[in-house]
């Protein structure tokens, strides 16, 4: 199972200081990542265009940051649903695209309405009702 994560609007309150995860959002996201042994994060986040994978581990807790496997590519052209677009070709390229998948986002508008995408309050964050969606969501 992969997780598709993005930054701002998720571990980050658009609000808040930019270039910075919000405690209490990470620590809501690693309390569920933990209770999952098999899940595998790929960052979809625009940070991933001004930092290194080396840098973004480190803004993660040491066992969370080892599930963090690689970036979605970044789509050449932005319209229609291009994170969506960016996720199914990183699940090709790396030949899983029949695993299944969970996009975290703060933008309906980078995904299709039947995908597998938890849509955060970009005010709010990864809250504890963020928390229950993916939990329900990884055991369903």
């Amino acid at each position: 199972m992969y997780i598709f994560l993005d930054f701002d609007g998720v571990l980050r309150r658009l609000s808040s200081d930019p270039g910075n995860f919000e405690k209490d959002l990470l620590n809501n996201f690693e309390k569920v990542i933990r209770k999952y042994d098999h899940l595998k994060i790929v960052i979809t986040s625009t940070w991933r265009l001004a930092y290194s994978l080396s840098e973004i581990r480190k803004l993660f807790s040491p066992d969370i940051s080892q599930k963090i496997i690689g970036f979605a590519p970044e789509a050449k052209d932005t319209s229609g649903f291009a994170r969506h677009r960016e996720v199914l070709h990183w699940l090709k390229k790396n030949k899983v695209q029949n695993d299944s998948w969970i996009a975290i986002d703060d933008d309906p508008e980078h995904y299709p309405a039947e995908c597998p995408v938890i849509i955060t309050n970009p005010d709010e964050g990864f809250n504890e009702q963020i928390s229950t969606k993916l939990i329900n969501m990884l055991e369903s």
